[in-house]
């Protein structure tokens, strides 16, 4: 797509250059509230007030982005929105999971701009044999890169025996642990907060084993950061997790002259790659642009182990010319060349993939 240009005049701003007055008074700006954060995976309610009986329509940011877009609504399609009582309430709810930014638009007005945090609830397994601990973390949310430590008590303080990363889909760290002696010992596992995803530590309950040959095992407990009450919630095993499915390729400036025929719009596609061993069903599924284009997934994909699926922009017939291929039936282009962000959500609102480029060379591996 060839980068877009947009014009933008406000009602005031056009008032003033016409020389008209401006009115008398601007709506009332809608408020908005939210839990400080919420403990791994799942949904928040937010709240607040609008004018009665006006449509207040979500827009939403993964922290790390601060890109807002109007909130998908990924259960049925279009956009997050509800109407505020006759006493001017409102209450919608989100599914997050990782920290979000959130603001409401009602008659036009904004809200202010909040932000809600995330708790790491991490779960622990560990066994022991001889002295030898064998140790595995997984944290929720699955983030990869999150700093782990596993700590043994000693003499009523904490004591560091390991320390790494979590890593891949499931944001797994594991450790061998030697030289822990004999008899019995309590251990605990603690994820340092990340800033840059608004995400807050967390630690496991402490996990005691007899290190000779044992095994226990712990979840996970939060910081004392005041939030508002909520069980936390653990995705299924077989819910999909970020990185299944990747943008693998992304040609957003299809070749030739860009006159929006429908053979140029379907040039522009993604290709998304399923890097787990066992077929994805991508119906549900969402893909979207920062400008809030949204395609869903309405019918069967299924993507087997490695395999990969096409979203073309143009007109076509999904399943062919094989079953690959899928058509966003536009009439006009998604990416902008100079610059733009691909996300991918299970049906849930789960962040699976982004790819995002900043300058125009045709296409992006990701």
């Amino acid at each position: 797509m060839r980068a877009r240009k947009t014009a933008v005049l406000t009602a005031i701003g056009c008032a003033a250059a016409l020389g008209l007055a401006a009115p008398a008074a601007a709506a009332a700006a809608p408020t908005i509230s939210a839990p400080a954060s919420r403990n791994g995976f799942g949904p928040i309610t937010i709240t607040g007030t609008a004018p009665a009986g006006s449509t207040v329509a979500l827009y939403e940011s993964a922290y790390v982005f601060n890109d807002f877009y109007p909130s998908p609504d990924y259960s049925n399609g279009g956009y997050v929105t509800t109407t505020a009582s006759s006493s001017g309430q409102y209450t919608l709810s989100r599914v997050l999971d990782s920290g979000f930014r959130f603001y409401v638009v009602a008659g036009g007005v904004a809200s202010s701009r909040i932000s809600v945090a995330m708790g790491i609830v991490p779960t622990m397994t560990m066994s022991a044999s001889a002295g030898t601990l064998s140790v595995s973390v997984t944290a929720n949310p699955t983030q990869p890169g999150l700093r782990v430590h596993i700590q043994r008590s000693t003499s009523g303080s904490w004591t560091e025996v390991a320390s790494g990363y979590t890593v891949g889909d499931a944001a797994l760290f594991s450790a061998t642990v030697t030289g822990q002696g004999t008899g019995t010992h309590s251990y605990r596992a603690v994820i340092d907060a990340d800033s840059d995803n608004n995400l807050l530590a967390g630690h496991t309950e402490t996990v005691t084993l007899d290190v000779g040959n044992g095994s226990g095992s712990g979840g996970g407990t939060t910081p004392t950061t005041p939030t508002t009450p909520t069980t936390p919630t653990t995705p299924a095993t077989s819910a999909p997790k970020a990185g299944d499915v990747v943008f693998s390729k992304i040609v957003y400036n299809s070749p030739g002259v860009d006159n929006r025929s429908n053979t140029s719009l379907n040039a522009e596609y993604v290709r998304l790659t399923n890097k787990t061993k066992k077929t994805v069903n991508l119906k549900g599924w969402t893909v979207r642009d920062v400008a809030g284009n949204l395609y869903t997934v309405k019918t069967d994909q299924k993507v087997a182990a490695g395999a990969t699926a096409y979203l073309h922009t143009g007109k076509g017939t999904n399943g062919r010319p094989d079953s690959k291929h899928r058509y966003w039936n536009r009439t006009s282009y998604v990416w902008n060349n100079s610059g733009d962000t691909a996300y991918l959500r299970s049906p849930s609102g789960k962040s699976i993939d982004t790819c995002k480029w900043t300058s125009n060379k045709s296409l992006t591996y990701c």
